[in-house]
């Protein structure tokens, strides 16, 4: 991967279930007083325009679909990091997030009716309205199977795994010059559903490209790990 710069912005990619708001405080304990975040305020409301100046993280949600994309946000943006997890992983985890938190508050504030297509009645009818992993929607460019390794070798400084994330935080420490901190406890939901293995494999099938970039990481991670124990 691309060698970090402490003279150009350092881009968090936050991929929804993915550690995000642990990471977040790993972030501010790296980059004291010199972090920006970039999230909705309020519903319907974009995130303001920060300035890329040395030495400063912006770290949060860049969704594409949503019409703010990293490359609509900062197209000159140099550098990136972000946290990936098993791309079913993050679903199921993104279904029981809604279940068991999410769920209340849309309907509170009128965002989804009980009943409603929206309101999923259980995981499988969850995971048939939502086919698709939203991996691709916060990452930048346009990956697919033949350039998305040359986007993450030119394009990320370090790209973490959730199922081994202690040590990804004390290589980025490492890469960014800074003591390393302890990753906090994981933002769960309890689960108390059970994906049929049908649909799992559906899924599997639809998200090809996903699971290769996921793959691609751990590889990469696995490959290294045990070249430096060799060496």
């Amino acid at each position: 991967m691309r060698p970090y710069s402490p003279h150009l912005t350092l881009i968090s990619l936050h991929i929804p279930k993915c550690a995000g708001q642990s990471f977040r405080k790993v972030l501010e304990e790296f980059f004291p007083s010199r972090i920006f975040f970039h999230y909705f305020q309020q519903r319907n409301s974009l995130p303001q325009k920060n300035p890329l100046t040395p030495n400063t993280c912006i770290h949060g949600h860049f969704n594409k679909t949503k019409g703010f994309g990293v490359d609509d946000y900062y197209p000159e943006a140099e550098q990136f990091i972000t946290v990936l997890r098993d791309p079913l992983e993050a679903a199921i985890s993104n279904y029981f997030y809604w279940k068991t938190k999410a769920r209340a508050n849309q309907l509170k504030k009128g965002i989804i009716t009980a009943g409603s297509e929206d309101d999923y009645k259980d995981i499988s009818d969850f995971f048939r309205m939502r086919p698709r992993s939203n991996l691709l929607d916060f990452m930048p460019g346009e990956l697919t199977l033949e350039n998305y390794k040359e986007i993450i070798q030119s394009r990320f400084v370090w790209i973490g795994l959730v199922e081994n994330l202690q040590p990804g935080i004390d290589e980025l420490a490492r890469i960014l010059s800074v003591p390393s901190v302890s990753i906090g406890r994981l933002n769960t939901s309890t689960r108390d559903e059970e994906l049929p293995r049908e649909i799992e494999e559906e899924f599997i099938r639809q998200n090809g490209l996903e699971f290769e970039i996921y793959n691609y990481i751990t590889h990469f991670y696995r490959n290294n790990s045990t070249n430096q124990e060799s060496s």
